[in-house]
């Protein structure tokens, strides 16, 4: 029986995901992988922290040397894609893989193994001057956060021909369709080619993040988990952060069960 679980934004406040983490495997049993959907902001020092493209005020190092070194243990392995709060010049430069003992990156786009699960997935969101243009650049620290045409169309392809189909499919940006726009100024929320790439590979489940806000939905048969941000928040007196996450269990049948976790 594999456990995963699933986290929203982590913005760098890896303590918290420990807590909960641990949480989480003292109600529900051990975890096989941790799984983050962007804006990880898993910075190693202040070189890092530099390269993410925010106000300067947001910028920090933030919680994660301490997993690097060791000293703040996840309860396993973390997995993570990036979002448009990265460390884009690092994790480029480093390629997908081990970014620190116990915590891969995934990469810019395809699809992985990960505790028994095919997971597909593509980092960043969409812009115009990059994702739509026939000879993308992506020099600056502001277009390395966005996806490019060919990442898409790699995945477009890859994900259909994968044995037994996708499991879990990660994007940071939501799929279009799931919420109207609030007034007809307002541009609709989510992207309609993340929206094709669910119905084209058909995943069981989809994660995304990015909007901070909690939703759940189906697109045909794929089952939708948007992710909050990961923080303390308050219901009815008591710290709360379960809407940045759920877990994801597979039974020796292989049926895959989503809970999200009441903590």
């Amino acid at each position: 029986m594999a456990r995963v679980l699933v986290v929203g934004d982590v913005h760098g406040e890896f303590l918290l995901l420990a807590e909960r983490a641990a949480a989480v495997r003292a109600a529900y049993g051990p975890l096989d992988a941790v799984l983050a959907v962007g804006d990880v902001e898993a910075n190693r020092d202040e070189a890092d922290a530099a390269g993410v493209y925010s106000p300067a005020k947001y910028r920090k190092v933030g919680d994660f040397p301490f997993v690097a070194a060791g000293e703040l243990p996840l309860g396993a392995p973390l997995f993570f894609i990036g979002g448009n709060h990265e460390p884009w010049p690092a994790l480029d430069a480093a390629g997908p893989g081990e970014w620190a003992p116990g915590v891969r990156f995934l990469g810019r786009a395809g699809v992985a193994e990960v505790a028994g699960l095919r997971v597909a997935f593509l980092s960043g969101i969409h812009s115009a001057r990059v994702t739509d243009a026939a000879r993308p650049v992506r020099e600056s620290n502001r277009d390395r956060n966005y996806y490019t045409a060919a990442e898409l169309g790699r995945l477009l392809a890859e994900g259909p021909r994968v044995p037994g189909g996708v499991d879990v499919l990660l994007t940071h940006d939501w799929p279009a369709g799931l919420l109207p726009a609030a007034s007809p100024d307002e541009r609709p929320v989510g992207r309609p080619e993340l929206r094709t790439l669910v119905e084209r590979l058909k995943p069981r489940h989809h994660f995304c993040g990015h909007m901070h806000r909690p939703l759940d939905a189906r697109i045909g048969p794929t089952t939708v988990t948007c992710l909050s941000i990961l923080r303390e928040t308050r219901s009815g007196g008591r710290a709360n952060s379960g809407d940045a996450l759920a877990l994801l269990e597979r039974s020796p049948d292989g049926a895959l069960q989503l809970t999200r976790p009441a903590l």
